[in-house]
């Protein structure tokens, strides 16, 4: 991708590790479509980037196909989708009503599943494109209290496999950065800070890693990137080989503690 002629559209562009993102790009060269939820915070980040601001719930189909067909009408094309936007609100699963964890799929699998669907036209149109999907280890590592986040997290690493299979001879490729815990930014990052708690640099990536995994996974056309400190890869491998690790890992590295805290800490402040 050229460093004059790339046009990228980043999702959750708002907060976390979303600026994070759009600021690499932009050191890059690509010129920036930035969306979330936040209009105020997306369009001081434009301002600064010289990018364009579109602010959306792509939880809201209308919404989202509306930003996409803005996106593609501002410059032209979208040579790069970043589908970043998620989160969970990490509570337990039977304490959470029906539409609340349908809420989490869809922020996190249908919507930049669907955007993948209202751009991919245009890519294949031009012939080139590339999709870069923001995942998680949590469904892998069995990671406390976020079931319907892990599987929609999950969902997005398949998608994005079988997605890179089917196009890549068409000139529209696909890559999965699948994060681990990071720290200095993102939903980890901002519980910790709700709670009191300070995350460890053990066991944790900074948050510029994710910046730079995704710009790699772009420019070398990488089809997974596991943003884990040490052989995050081969970690991941072993962990899908033996599914018990996970958990053991958990508590002994005293997630399932802490996590006990964050559960505690919410109800108190929903039942206060």
């Amino acid at each position: 991708m050229g460093r004059e002629s790339g046009v990228a559209l980043v999702t959750g562009a708002s907060r976390g590790i979303g600026p994070i993102i759009a600021r690499d790009l932009a050191r890059a060269g690509y010129r920036l479509v930035l969306t979330g939820r936040s209009r105020n915070k997306i369009e001081t980040l434009a301002e600064e980037l010289n990018a364009m601001a579109i602010p959306a719930d792509l939880t809201d189909a209308r919404q989202l196909e509306a930003m996409a067909a803005a996106a593609e009408r501002a410059y032209g094309r979208i040579d790069v989708l970043v589908n970043n936007a998620g989160g969970d609100p990490q509570r337990e699963f039977d304490s959470m009503t029906w539409d609340q964890n349908q809420a989490i799929i869809a922020l996190n699998a249908l919507a930049p599943i669907h955007l993948v669907h209202a751009l991919l036209p245009g890519m294949l149109a031009r012939g080139r494109g590339h999709i870069v999907n923001i995942s998680s280890i949590a469904g892998r590592v069995s990671f406390p209290y976020t079931e319907a986040y892990a599987a929609a997290k999950d969902g997005l690493i398949g998608f994005t496999r079988v997605l890179r299979n089917d196009y890549r001879a068409r000139g529209v490729s696909a890559s999965v950065v699948i994060l681990g815990a990071i720290r200095d930014a993102g939903q980890g990052d901002r519980t910790a800070k709700e709670v009191g708690l300070k995350l460890p640099s053990a066991g944790t990536s900074p948050a510029g890693a994710v910046g730079r995994a995704v710009l790699t996974a772009i420019l070398k056309d990488k089809a997974e990137t596991v943003v884990l400190p040490g052989p995050g890869r081969l970690l991941k491998a072993v962990m899908d080989l033996f599914p018990g690790l996970g958990p053991a890992m958990n508590r002994a590295a005293g997630a399932n503690d802490t996590m006990r805290t964050v559960i505690e800490f919410r109800k108190e402040r929903l039942n206060g």
